[in-house]
């Protein structure tokens, strides 16, 4: 399924953000680009805050933002998701999948109800590996290509 930047970096929030740790630790999305399967994170989350790090005067500066430099169609759906006091609060129900092709489904059809296609974060693939050439990045611009969403590491 072909994926924009920010349904990829939504993708990534939830999966990081709410995926079960002791099941999920490390698992990675796995993207086909140009014809390569390639894995990385298209965002750095840190507990809630996702980093990033940008020039500032003279110097590198790290940067801690909200879910909703996303968007805030994203960050909506996830309050509106959480206010739910059932299983259908995204939190709860991903957190409770043990199955990686189920996690991939609901974290899939959650972000497919999101509309908004603008993001504030930049379109890098960080910790870029390709598992075609065994090629590893520290990152890989992903601005101009097109992106479709496979799979998931365990």
């Amino acid at each position: 399924m072909t994926k924009d930047i920010a349904h990829l970096q939504m993708f990534d929030y939830v999966l990081k953000k709410y995926g079960n740790k002791e099941l999920f630790a490390n698992t990675r999305m796995v993207v086909e680009i140009d014809g390569k399967l390639w894995t990385g994170d298209f965002l750095i989350l840190d507990d809630c805050h996702i980093l990033e790090i940008d020039w500032a005067d003279n110097g590198y500066t790290q940067v801690e933002l909200t879910r909703e430099s996303i968007n805030d169609a994203f960050d909506e759906a996830i309050k509106v998701s959480n206010v739910n006091v059932s299983q259908n609060r995204i939190d709860a129900k991903i957190a409770s999948l043990q199955h990686p092709e189920t996690l991939y489904q609901e974290i899939n059809r959650f972000i497919g109800t999101i509309d908004n296609t603008k993001t504030a974060l930049k379109p890098i693939l960080y910790n870029a590996y390709c598992l075609d050439t065994r090629v590893k990045l520290p990152f890989l611009d992903i601005s101009k290509k097109d992106i479709l969403l496979v799979s998931l590491t365990v």
